[in-house]
């Protein structure tokens, strides 16, 4: 299985922070040895680390390619729930080639992570390292009302009495999806006079589970994965 490490290039050298320092000691990586990295922004590069400090690291550059991101965009609107399901739901949308993730508040979802954005940043990370993506997800909290200016045109919220997902689709597509005790009903309205509500099946699932089930959908109809 190969390793992808996350670096900051500068001129001819890579940098490491200290989370793939500790990366480095856990694959018991040796100064002199080639390994692969990415900037998180389509770059791919062939590294020779030169020094390994206990805090950072160091490599040169043997190669360099770009990477596209698959055409088109898949967006991802989530509810600010409990943490452990939250970066469960972030590690499974990274996975599943989604470009944005917005975690957003709302009169059910009252949790704050505006203070947290490099412990998100850090998921994602993670999460693309081990499924060797160069493009990283742009993740960040945003309000409930910030959800109408980010959203692409063609935007779906989760709704058990919606419709079924269409078979034809835009190659710009947003996902909205509640919190374990739904939106208010002003907050459905305000979302349904905009966006399309759409049925994953007959059962009720938990927000995390109906978020991964719409996003495999939907990135399989883009070619994320």
């Amino acid at each position: 299985m190969p390793n992808l490490y996350f670096c900051i290039p500068k001129d001819d050298a890579v940098y490491f922070d200290e989370h793939e320092v500790t990366h480095m000691k856990v694959m018991r990586l040796k100064e002199g040895e080639i390994i692969e990295a990415t900037d998180g922004n389509g770059g791919k590069y062939k590294v020779v680390v030169k020094r390994i400090d206990k805090y950072s690291a160091v490599g040169s550059v043997i190669s360099y390619e770009f990477v596209e991101s698959p055409e088109g965009r898949l967006v991802l609107f989530a509810p600010s729930g409990r943490w452990e399901r939250l970066r469960w739901t972030i590690e499974k949308a990274v996975e599943l080639g989604v470009d944005e993730i917005y975690v957003f508040n709302n009169e059910h979802a009252s949790r704050h992570y505006e203070d947290k954005q490099e412990k998100l940043e850090l998921v994602v990370r993670e999460a693309a390292k081990q499924c060797v993506r160069y493009n990283f997800p742009v993740i960040k909290p945003i309000e409930f009302l910030d959800i109408f200016s980010l959203a692409p045109e063609s935007t779906y919220i989760l709704d058990f009495k919606g419709r079924k997902i269409p078979k034809r689709i835009s190659k710009n597509v947003g996902i909205i999806a509640g919190p374990e005790g739904g939106f208010s009903q002003k907050e459905l309205s305000f979302l349904k006079k905009r966006f399309r509500s759409i049925c994953l099946g007959k059962k009720i699932l938990r927000f995390e589970t109906a978020i991964i089930l719409a996003t495999g959908v939907f990135s399989m109809k883009l070619g994320k994965i």
